[in-house]
């Protein structure tokens, strides 16, 4: 029987899943990097959610999980962490101010998209279907030919990523033009590239604003999307999303801080890091981004799954077959996995951790074949299950969700692991990686030990568009406090040290002392 056990079940998953994914996703970087833990926190909720309505669109929350959190792998935060590294008050406090303000836009876009997933009807979701294709088509083509770094090295516009926000903005009004019924789907995606662009034309090009110079200014157009996202989903009094946007960025604010004050006492070497040997030396950057995950998957687990499980209306369905779920598991499956894995090889070539040929052919070949292969049999495999015809494949939608998480989980800790593997006489790589196999047992276990006990029944469904959906007093209070507590970690990073720590980078000391 569906108990109250299974929220707290469901949220330490939450938090295990993206701590274990946030930490992959600093092997892998960037936008693609970050899918992996955005797929892990929408199969956890969908899992843990005891909802039959959920477990329906395990594949479809995945994705949005994945593509909401891959928004922010566009902002660099490399440069912040080394102002909250320096020893002046005001470059501390300004880092922890930048690292809240990215934290807080990567979860809070993440948070509002993935609640698309449960609050839009399926007729509405299924649009995207073949826009998205076209866009991802589009990009692959640009990259594989040289486009968008040639773009991109030619007008570099402070180093963002102008070129994917202008070709999304082409794809949806090119695509509107041609499919009618698609037309809602092209809107968000337009609305989304308009706001990032607006963000950045406003922020960066009119008002000067730069972050962290001469790093990337993409944090400015994710402002622009963040609002533009939350614009589109008032209008379309999709309430419940907004809320969760408006959540998502008070948590992934505060995860990014608390996560990044423990790596600055590592750094220092303060109190019992200095005395004892054992904790010299491990890393201490991998355990922050870790603990942003952890954090994250923590709040907005709690967020899903204690405030929005039990109260939403189920979104309409359709009867229709859904080719979004088909898109779905081909992105998460080979899109996804394809983006991250194929720097495993790089890496092994540039460091001649492989041979440069094999019967007289490249050991990329061989390589490239083998990922061609793989991938063959995962997208037969999805064909089929689609048709109905793969046995191997569980009979119940919450079977399959089940899978799913599985293999998003241990295919990358596998690739990380080979990955790493070379290096793993180090104390802190091995430690990291023994960390990354323990969480994700631990997450696999309490997935397989999950029944598929559904509530199928709710006392009084709230609809998405209800008044009730705003974010609480106790919200609004912590957002009045942030400034306080940033200036109180910040006072508590310089007390820990007496000299700028390594990496440490400055901001603003250097001009104040010449004047």
């Amino acid at each position: 029987m569906w108990n109250g056990s299974r929220v707290v079940v469901g949220v330490v998953l939450a938090a295990l899943a993206m701590s274990l994914g946030w930490g992959i996703r600093g092997d892998y970087g960037h936008e693609a990097g970050a899918m992996i833990p955005g797929a892990l926190l929408g199969l956890s909720i969908c899992l843990a959610s005891g909802r039959e309505d959920w477990w329906r669109r395990a594949s479809i929350m995945g994705m949005c999980g994945a593509i909401g959190w891959a928004f922010g792998g566009q902002m660099s935060y490399g440069r912040i962490i080394g102002y909250t590294a320096a020893s002046p008050l005001p470059d501390v406090f300004y880092g922890y101010g930048c690292l809240f303000v990215i934290g807080g836009l990567w979860a809070g876009i993440g948070a509002a998209i993935l609640a698309m997933s449960v609050t839009q009807p399926a007729s509405y979701l299924e649009r995207f279907a073949r826009p998205l294709v076209a866009l991802w088509l589009l990009w692959f083509v640009m990259s594989l030919s040289g486009l968008t770094p040639w773009l991109s090295d030619k007008w570099s516009l402070n180093d963002t990523d102008w070129v994917g926000a202008l070709s999304a903005l082409a794809v949806a009004g090119a695509w509107a033009m041609l499919f009618r019924s698609d037309r809602r789907a092209c809107a968000l995606i337009a609305v989304l590239a308009g706001g990032w662009w607006a963000g950045y034309l406003i922020l960066t090009g009119l008002l000067g604003l730069h972050m962290t110079p001469p790093r990337s200014d993409n944090w400015a157009g994710c402002v622009g999307l963040f609002a533009a996202l939350l614009a589109y989903l008032h209008k379309r009094q999709d309430r419940t999303a907004v809320m969760l946007g408006a959540y998502g960025f008070l948590i992934g604010g505060l995860g990014f801080v608390l996560g990044d004050f423990p790596n600055m006492l590592g750094r220092a070497q303060w109190g019992p890091i200095g005395r004892y040997e054992i904790l010299h030396g491990l890393d201490y950057w991998k355990w922050m981004e870790q603990s942003f995950g952890l954090i994250m998957g923590l709040g907005v687990g709690v967020v899903f799954l204690g405030r929005i499980r039990a109260r939403l209306a189920p979104a309409d369905e359709v009867a229709a077959k859904s080719w979004l779920r088909t898109v779905a598991l081909v992105f998460l499956l080979v899109v996804m996995l394809w983006a991250n894995l194929f720097k495993n090889v790089r890496n092994w070539t540039a460091h001649n951790q492989v041979p440069p040929d094999v019967l007289g052919i490249a050991s990329t070949r061989w390589l490239l074949v083998i990922g061609v292969l793989l991938s063959a049999v995962v997208l037969v495999a999805i064909l089929r299950q689609q048709r109905g015809r793969l046995a191997l494949s569980p009979s119940g939608d919450f079977g399959r969700g089940q899978l799913l998480f599985l293999m998003v989980t241990w295919v990358p800790v596998l690739g990380a692991f080979t990955q790493a593997l070379p290096g793993m006489s180090s104390r802190g790589v091995f430690l990291v990686h023994a960390s990354f196999w323990l969480t994700a047992g631990i997450s696999s276990l309490i997935v397989v030990g999950l029944g598929p006990e559904a509530r199928s029944e709710f006392a009084k469904p709230i609809a998405t568009s209800d008044v009730s959906w705003r974010p609480g007093r106790a919200f609004w209070i912590c957002l009045f406090l942030i400034p306080i507590a940033l200036y109180a970690v910040a006072r508590l990073t310089v007390a820990s040290h007496t000299e700028p720590l390594p990496g440490s980078q400055v901001r603003f000391a250097r001009t104040l002392s010449s004047n």
